[in-house]
């Protein structure tokens, strides 16, 4: 199993610019099947493209997408 990062409620209090940031770096380190948990307020889709949401009963995590990596700059 991969490592889990908890970042609940965190992201929305900053920009846009710096919540791209945390989550990049965030992404870097997580290993390919790692998780990240987010609250639930919160959605990375527009933030950062490496991450993909999961679902799991009514819960959305991310896991980092290595492929869409090759993109960011």
């Amino acid at each position: 199993m991969g490592n889990v990062g908890f970042c609940r409620n965190v992201g929305i209090y900053f920009e846009t610019e710096v919540k791209r940031d945390l989550f990049n770096r965030l992404a870097d380190r997580l290993t390919p099947d790692g998780y990240l948990i987010v609250g639930s307020s919160e959605c990375l889709a527009n933030v950062d493209p490496r991450f993909v949401a999961q679902h799991h009963c009514r819960s959305v995590f991310y896991q980092p997408n290595k492929q869409a990596a090759a993109y960011v700059v």
